[in-house]
């Protein structure tokens, strides 16, 4: 088992990130949130400022958003109060200690969009298995690996490295570790290959139990 991760910002998240990063992030969310149906519970892993637990509040009875970031979650909590939603709320912290009093299944839905590249190799799997425990489905979104040497793959490798070398690291490791699915079988968990978005780039899964 990973050592929980302290919370921590980057130097672009909160404003920054919402200013630079949301709306490049736009049509993705759009396309998660036309995929997601009504239901009760939803839970977003890695929320940043919460565009895409916004995106989703009207489809659920309830959405929470959980980042590790206080700039991520400091701002998004502007933006709520500044919405007024009842059912949405946000929690700053890892997963596997933020939520390791919610049953098994608690919610019906998690989402994890750009989170788990992110991650120091230790941190993954037990991240993972954690979201499986507590949200019947998980539907990741994240980078195809091996990642395609065009155009959209230039773009992203190149985002990547502007995030800082920590985040680079995280994000090559994941790239040889093989992307989602391995982490879903590292973790023991069934992984199901949905399609793939932007010119090869991007992955769309399926995670269960």
């Amino acid at each position: 088992m990973s050592v929980p991760r302290s919370p921590r910002s980057r130097f672009y998240d909160g404003r920054i990130y919402a200013r630079v990063l949301d709306p490049l992030l736009a049509g993705l969310h759009d396309r998660v949130a036309e995929h997601v149906e009504p239901t009760g519970r939803i839970l977003d892993v890695g929320c940043g400022t919460g565009a895409l637990v916004f995106r989703l509040a009207s489809k659920a009875r309830e959405v929470v958003g959980a980042e590790l970031s206080p700039a991520m979650v400091a701002h998004a909590r502007e933006r709520l109060a500044e919405r007024g939603l009842s059912n949405v709320s946000f929690v700053l912290g890892d997963v596997t200690t933020a939520f390791a009093g919610t049953e098994d299944g608690h919610f019906d839905l998690a989402t994890m969009i750009l989170v788990l590249h992110e991650m120091p190799d230790e941190a993954r799997s037990s991240v993972l298995a954690e979201v499986a425990r507590i949200a019947r489905r998980v539907v990741c979104v994240d980078f195809h690996a091996p990642m395609p040497l065009n155009l959209a793959g230039l773009r992203n490798r190149f985002i990547e490295l502007t995030a800082g070398s920590e985040h680079y690291r995280a994000f090559r490791s994941f790239q040889r570790a093989g992307g989602m699915g391995e982490v879903a079988r590292a973790s023991c968990l069934v992984f199901e290959p949905v399609r793939l978005l932007d010119a090869g780039t991007m992955a769309v899964g399926v995670v269960r139990r």
